[in-house]
């Protein structure tokens, strides 16, 4: 036998108003809405900061790849600018 559980009257002072249980879901909806919105606000930052930072990491390579041909291209002498890299290459190890 099934239990049977005990209806509780709500009194009201306007029949046209929502019931206290409509007025808890509906705020329980719009609680869940709020946090699968924020959630999905939480990814979409993530996503842009870690595209930020892929292009940060990007120009920091270009530009230590240039370093380093630079000084190899000095070091080996295949670029004089009239005498300055000579001058240059004597402080270099």
């Amino acid at each position: 036998m099934v239990r049977r559980r005990r209806e509780r009257e709500v009194m009201r002072v306007d029949p046209d108003l929502p019931s206290p249980r409509e007025d808890k879901r509906d705020d329980k909806q719009e609680h869940k809405l709020d946090k699968k919105d924020a959630k999905a606000n939480l990814i979409l930052a993530k996503a842009q900061k870690a595209l930020a930072a892929a292009q940060k990491r990007k120009w920091l390579v270009i530009l230590i790849v240039v370093a380093i041909g630079a000084f190899y291209a000095i070091k080996s002498g295949g670029i004089n600018f009239g005498g300055i890299i000579d001058k240059v290459k004597g402080w270099m190890p």
